[in-house]
């Protein structure tokens, strides 16, 4: 029984070391899985060697090396990170945890620091205290709480306020809101500093992070290099909740909000720093990012194949409509730029031409592959999208381009690419038209300008960038297309930016994501159109 076990395993703790002969390496790496509420893991097979890091109740590990009453082990969920841990605090499972561990259960996890779990067996109920982070396997579910079971096949119960089924992480969303990691955190105000700590009882800065995001489903090594090269860098200026801080030194920090971020300071508690007081600000770094989509979702569209992509369509469905547009623009950063006078795709007669894009190309393929869910239901939207009457495809290429959307404004009237929201969103000024409009009515640049306007702008918004009608050279109205992405309460721009071939020069440029109110500062338009989608 687990209470049993961990009895047993404090008064091993207490027994004299002796210089033990190495023993040969258990079941060549054995899994093993841990059967004690908490454990230490130290650096080596001595009772006051350093504490390396801590293991909770149901972790997974493997087994190296035995020597006398001590593994040395790996462990997978903390970057296969090596220590020394008494031998009665790992069970070692017959099946090598095939029914125990097998990936078709529920798991839960504590997402307080401390809960009292209620164990039901022969001897009589009786509590163990579980901690923050925590994995246990459901067997039962009502209103108020949560049946697991542990280890050695005892079953308990834990009020369902404590803990949260673990959701299986989506590599496109990340699986949980920077909101929610700093909410989490926040919990572990005050809990005393200990080296090497991974709980409550006692943390350091690495622990916090580890325990944090682990309660979320994402399982980190916390060594600087490591975190280095699986995160995305960001400046202060773009920190949002959640992201790691990375200070000079050995120095990290978990940022939670307003300039304010959680760690844990030697000899006292977890408590609150300020990343612009002097104390920090001289030696902060920059932040990183790992709540976000996984790696492979840097992939270019061009790089993907069609079942690729249709995962990531799946992936991307639980997102809001506008989110998913914006994915898909955001996929496109850092393809080049379409320099191709009429446009590569219409030049080619091909409705998929992802090496290089265009301000309309953009457009389109973002707007098509966040409306389907599978690469032919996108060639399926295109046809119907991109053109004035829709397309007409023979042996794979199109047929009528020069029945296209040639020109946004056109888009815009069609109402086939969202709402026209232009006058809904501040004052508008109306402007001569042309091709057909007398009359066109825009929002100016100084109502773009304005916070009020740029906080009603919402992700996947199509901003259609209106010429100056002095400088329109075949009528057209819009000159550049763009998308709103909204980050940290801030809107940006996802546009393909560049310049295309003319007789004097090669053009060049790439799509790329800019603040917003820098291209409205800075642009030469004099205004724009914005459409919205809708569900």
């Amino acid at each position: 029984m687990l209470i049993r076990t961990f009895m047993l395993l404090l008064a091993v703790v207490l027994l004299p070391v002796a210089a033990a002969a190495q023993e040969p390496q258990a079941n060549g790496g054995s899994l093993g899985i841990i059967s004690v509420p908490l454990a230490n893991v130290r650096e080596e097979p001595l009772p006051k060697s350093p504490i390396v890091t801590q293991v909770l109740l149901a972790d997974e590990v493997r087994i190296l090396e035995k020597q006398e009453y001590r593994y040395r082990i790996a462990i997978p969920g903390q970057g296969n990170r090596e220590g020394w841990i008494q031998q009665e605090a790992v069970q070692v499972p017959r099946d090598k945890g095939r029914s125990y561990l097998k990936t078709d259960r529920q798991w839960i996890v504590i997402t307080v620091p401390k809960t009292p779990a209620l164990i039901l067996d022969k001897l009589g109920n009786h509590n163990v205290s579980l901690y923050a982070g925590t994995r246990l396997p459901m067997l039962e579910r009502d209103a108020d709480r949560y049946k697991v079971q542990f280890p050695d096949r005892t079953a308990a119960v834990i009020a369902s306020a404590d803990a949260m089924p673990v959701k299986p992480r989506n590599p496109v969303l990340g699986g949980v809101a920077p909101a929610e990691i700093a909410k989490t955190a926040r919990k572990f105000q005050g809990a005393r500093y200990f080296s090497g700590g991974i709980t409550a009882q006692g943390m350091d800065t690495r622990g916090l992070i580890y325990t944090v995001y682990r309660i979320h489903g994402i399982d980190l090594d916390t060594e600087r290099d490591v975190l280095k090269a699986k995160a995305v860098k960001v400046p202060k200026k773009d920190l949002a909740p959640g992201d790691i801080l990375v200070f000079n030194g050995e120095g990290l920090g978990l940022y939670v909000s307003n300039g304010q971020f959680l760690h844990a300071v030697r000899k006292t508690t977890v408590q609150l720093g300020g990343i612009h007081d002097r104390r920090f600000a001289n030696a902060f770094l920059y932040g990183l990012r790992v709540a976000g989509p996984e790696p492979d979702q840097k992939k270019l569209p061009v790089e993907m194949n069609a079942d690729e992509i249709m995962i990531a369509q799946g992936q991307a469905a639980e997102l809001p409509l506008g989110r998913r547009i914006v994915y898909w623009a955001g996929r496109f950063i850092g393809t080049p730029y379409d320099t191709d006078p009429l446009g590569q795709y219409v030049r080619t007669n091909r409705i998929v031409a992802d090496e290089t894009a265009d301000c309309m190309y953009l457009t389109f393929r973002a707007a098509e592959l966040a409306l389907s869910a599978t690469p032919g239901q996108a060639i399926e939207q295109a046809l119907s999208l991109r053109f004035t009457t829709r397309g007409r495809l023979a042996d794979g290429l199109v047929q009528n381009y020069g029945e296209r959307f040639e020109y946004g404004e056109d888009m815009v009237y069609s109402g086939k690419w969202g709402r026209d929201i232009t006058g809904d969103m501040g004052a508008t000024k109306t402007i001569s038209g042309s091709r057909g409009r007398d009359e066109v009515v825009i929002l100016p640049k100084q109502a773009l300008l304005s916070k009020k306007l740029q906080k009603q702008l919402q992700d996947g918004d199509i901003i259609y960038w209106v010429k100056d009608p002095k400088k329109r050279v075949v009528e057209e109205i819009v000159a550049h297309l763009s998308f709103v992405h909204i980050k940290n309460g801030k809107a940006y721009l996802i546009h393909a930016s560049g310049t295309k071939d003319s007789v004097t020069k090669t053009g060049g440029g790439m799509v790329k994501e800019v603040p917003f109110a820098d291209y409205v500062r800075d642009t030469k338009f004099i205004g724009a159109f914005v459409t919205r989608f809708e569900q």
